[in-house]
C-alpha cells in the first residue's frame, strides 16, 4: 500500500482531579473520542500548534508543560492512507471559558472521564494505544 499523505498532530492532555478532558467529535460519517489537539499547519511550530488548536477546540487557553508520549503509524480513517505522527502534551489551564458544547465545526462536545476510565473503545487505534496508557504515564510524572 503506497501511503501518499503525512501528517503531525498535537494533543493537549489536561487533568484535573484525577479527570481528563475528551472531545466528542465527527469526521466524515463516524464520531470518536479524543483529546483536544490535532494537526500542525505547514511552518508552524508545535506548541503554536497545541495551544491554537486547544483553544479553538475547547475555549481554553493552555500552557504546554512536557511531553508525555509521541508514536507514529499509518492512520486508515482517512479516503488517503497517511503517515501520522502524534505528540501528546501534558498541559495546564491559564485562562478561558470551557466551551462543552464543541466548536460549531468538527468538535460535537467535551466532557471529563477518569483518568483510569478513558473511552478507549471509542477511539481510533492510533490514539487508543496512547490513551490506553495514560493512567500509568500520569502516574509515572507523580502531577
Amino acid at each position: 500500500m503506497a501511503v501518499k499523505g503525512f501528517s503531525c498532530r498535537i494533543y493537549g492532555v489536561l487533568v484535573e482531579q484525577d479527570q481528563v478532558l475528551l472531545t466528542r467529535s465527527r469526521f466524515l460519517d463516524r464520531e470518536f473520542v479524543n483529546v483536544p489537539g490535532g494537526g500542525m499547519e505547514l511552518g508552524e511550530a508545535p506548541v503554536s500548534a497545541l495551544k491554537r488548536e486547544f483553544v479553538e477546540e475547547t475555549g481554553l487557553e493552555v500552557e504546554p508543560v512536557r511531553v508525555l508520549y509521541a508514536s507514529e503509524g499509518l492512520h486508515l480513517s482517512t479516503q488517503m492512507p497517511m503517515q501520522i505522527v502524534s505528540m501528546y502534551w501534558l498541559v495546564e489551564k491559564r485562562g478561558g471559558v470551557l466551551r462543552t458544547t464543541g466548536n460549531g465545526d468538527d468538535v460535537v462536545s467535551l466532557f471529563w472521564a477518569d483518568v483510569a476510565a478513558v473511552p478507549t473503545g471509542e477511539m481510533f487505534p492510533s490514539d487508543r494505544e496512547f490513551a490506553s496508557r495514560l493512567d500509568r504515564i500520569l502516574g509515572a510524572g507523580k502531577l
